[in-house]
């Protein structure tokens, strides 16, 4: 991440109620804890956060909540299913591309877990070779995130955690007749659905 975009993240979340401090010690710098959370999210231990911002392990995972929080509290404002409006402006983008009522594609991958998880830990051993949970989302054609379902063990077939989504059980709802997304072959060939064969 260059440094641009730490502070556009910032500002985005610098007001958020949860960085306002209820007892007598005032909170570390909104962006102090936004980096400890990418730290710790970009795959450092919480150790390694911890010794990276010299505060505690028990810090960095409230640090971590925190900046979560805050992405969770302006996620409808970033991420939502496009009205009429700006699903004809994505139709005629597609048209370009010889997808016309296509509003976009969809597609599911892993996140991995650091270890097995105490309950029904198998489950979560994936075709990749690790433990990790899958997350499906949709993008419009601009590669902007329209739509998401995640929290499945990786087990799981992605055709099932398709059809289990928010977006394919209230369809009727997102997609008009006449619209559809791209979806890989390891999904559901049905109206509203449009999946692509990759060719080696």
């Amino acid at each position: 991440m260059d440094r641009d975009a730490f502070w556009h993240l910032n500002e985005l979340i610098q007001d958020d109620p949860v960085f306002v401090s209820t007892g007598k010690r005032p909170q570390r710098p909104p962006w102090y804890q936004l980096a400890v959370f990418l730290c710790r999210m970009g795959n450092k231990t919480g150790i390694t956060a911890a010794s990276f911002a010299s505060i505690s392990e028990g810090t960095v995972w409230l640090y971590t909540d925190r900046v979560c929080q805050a992405f969770r509290n302006i996620r409808d404002q970033h991420i939502y299913w496009p009205g009429h409006v700006e699903r004809d402006e994505f139709s005629n983008s597609m048209a370009d591309w010889g997808f016309p009522g296509c509003l976009g594609s969809g597609d599911g991958t892993y996140i991995r877990l650091e270890r097995r998880p105490s309950m029904n830990g198998y489950a979560y051993w994936c075709r990749k070779k690790m433990y990790a949970i899958i997350i499906q989302a949709t993008v419009d054609h601009r590669g902007r995130i329209t739509s998401y379902d995640y929290g499945w063990p990786g087990s799981v077939q992605d055709s099932r955690v398709f059809s289990s989504s928010h977006l394919w059980c209230h369809r009727r709802r997102y997609f008009r007749r006449h619209e559809y997304i791209l979806v890989d072959k390891g999904e559901y060939l049905q109206l509203h659905l449009c999946v692509l064969l990759h060719c080696c």
